[in-house]
């Protein structure tokens, strides 16, 4: 990302897979790699304890690992079918492909819903670091 528009710097934001603890990496903190043929410096980033995306039902607010969803959904059109087998699919249902269609914004009954749930413009997507926004959308019954 851009670090502003007129800006020739930018961030990028790398995910370090390690334990709980994050030992390993703290380590590459305050390191410099290279990247295009420039030093760039490693710092750390500010947790932020977003809500998880399910990537089996691609619905906000709880891991795949506890999904009750029967079955897997896709990310693009919201059907019953893997991203893998979306073009297959819905050209087989007569559904244009290019379709769109978010699970959680149909789901909370917004009326704008033609882009895919991991679309930015999405306004689950871009309130993914805000829990409370995402629980008031699925008020309990």
């Amino acid at each position: 990302m851009r670090t502003s528009a007129h800006s020739d710097t930018c961030v990028a934001w790398v995910d370090i897979c390690d334990s709980v603890a994050g030992t390993s990496a703290r380590s590459y903190i305050g390191k410099t790699i290279v990247i295009g043929g420039r030093n760039c410096q490693i710092r750390g980033a500010a947790p932020r304890p977003g809500s998880a995306l399910c990537t089996r039902c691609m619905r906000w607010g709880h891991h795949s690992s506890v999904c009750r969803s029967k079955g897997i959904h896709c990310p693009l059109c919201g059907l019953p079918h893997s991203e893998a087998a979306h073009q297959e699919y819905c050209a087989h249902s007569k559904r244009d492909p290019d379709t769109r269609s978010c699970v959680n914004c149909s789901a909370a009954g917004k009326t704008k819903r033609d882009h895919s749930a991991m679309d930015t413009s999405c306004p689950f997507w871009q309130n993914r670091f805000d829990r409370d926004w995402l629980r008031r959308q699925f008020p309990k019954k």
